[in-house]
């Protein structure tokens, strides 16, 4: 089994993925002591029934004594308080990482708050379900997931490389980018997909045919907008925190069915040609996803509906699969 160097793990917030951490954590060998912290009773009993967490406690103070790593698995707009409030209490040499989904905002609250003597590595696991509950917490949710490490230039060799090789023994793949490109990466390949998904969504049930519409309904548009069951505080906090870039992918859409639109009302018959080729990245991008996926993978074949009314494996591996 992989070895980590921590011996003492605190996890702040034991949602899905908090508590999916302290379960992976806790099947390595030796396991270190793993401490829940959440303000929420029911998620701390949750977690302790589930053995995610050696002990759990709501206060942040309590849970950060002793330990040489903390984990802050909140939402994103909470992590400037937690940081606030742990960083008088942090030892010299703790590390703190996070696994918020957007990361230049967050740098910059490690920054102002933690103490030259701790070393901050941010991160961001890119897997997740729909659920942002315990009850869905597995100890198995990093495995093959891509994992995204931002590392400031403050923090300590020894403290990235550490954290690296915890995301290796939680069977993820570190992946590292600079915060900044990070958040315009996401902002395209999550953020938007959301946005979309709920503008879909308001669009239909906000018509006057929705009566009719949703009868006949089916699982091209059950997958088009089943993003939209999402946490909306975890999507609010990620749009206000990554401003600028989830404005640029929004205007870059806008153009985009801007131009879609004035070729339906011109009848271009270049719109095949489109059509064609946004299929043809779709179907690079999904086959390269099936040759990295270990086996059993979907190929790429079977990601693809047989029919615009039906769903297909594609919306099972997007459901199993969401990264926020």
């Amino acid at each position: 089994m992989a070895k980590i160097a921590f011996q003492q793990v605190t996890i702040i917030g034991t949602g899905l993925l908090g508590a999916s951490l302290g379960l992976a954590l806790k099947r390595l060998s030796p396991a270190p002591r793993v401490i829940g912290c959440d303000l929420n009773g029911g998620a701390r009993r949750d977690a302790s029934s589930k053995k995610a967490v050696d002990k759990a406690t709501g206060n942040v103070i309590d849970a950060v004594s002793g330990s040489d790593l903390v984990v802050i698995a909140t939402p994103v707009r909470a992590i400037e308080m937690v940081l606030r409030d742990i960083a008088p209490a942090l030892a010299p040499g703790t590390v703190v990482t996070d696994t918020g989904s957007t990361k230049r905002q967050i740098l910059d609250w490690a920054a102002q708050y933690l103490p030259s003597t701790v070393s901050f590595v941010g991160g961001h696991p890119m897997t997740g379900r729909n659920t942002a509950s315990v009850s869905g917490a597995m100890a198995t949710l990093f495995e093959n997931a891509v994992y995204c490490v931002s590392s400031p230039p403050s923090a300590e060799a020894k403290a990235v490389e550490n954290i690296v090789k915890m995301v290796e023994a939680i069977g993820a793949t570190p992946y590292f980018v600079e915060a900044d490109e990070h958040d315009g990466l996401v902002a395209s390949i999550s953020h938007l997909p959301y946005l979309v998904s709920t503008a879909m969504m308001r669009i239909a049930a906000t018509d006057r045919g929705w009566r009719e519409a949703k009868t006949i309904a089916a699982g091209g548009f059950a997958t088009a907008t089943h993003l939209t069951d999402a946490d909306p505080r975890m999507f609010a906090d990620i749009c206000l925190t990554n401003r600028e870039q989830v404005s640029r992918q929004i205007s870059r859409m806008i153009d985009e069915l801007a131009d879609l639109r004035d070729a339906v009302e011109r009848a271009d018959e270049g719109l095949y040609d489109r059509f064609v080729g946004a299929r043809q990245y779709h179907d690079e991008w999904l086959a390269g996803r099936s040759a990295d996926e270990p086996a059993p993978a979907y190929s790429a074949a079977d990601l693809k509906p047989s029919s615009m009314f039906f769903p297909s494996k594609l919306s099972e591996l997007l459901r199993r699969n969401d990264k926020k």
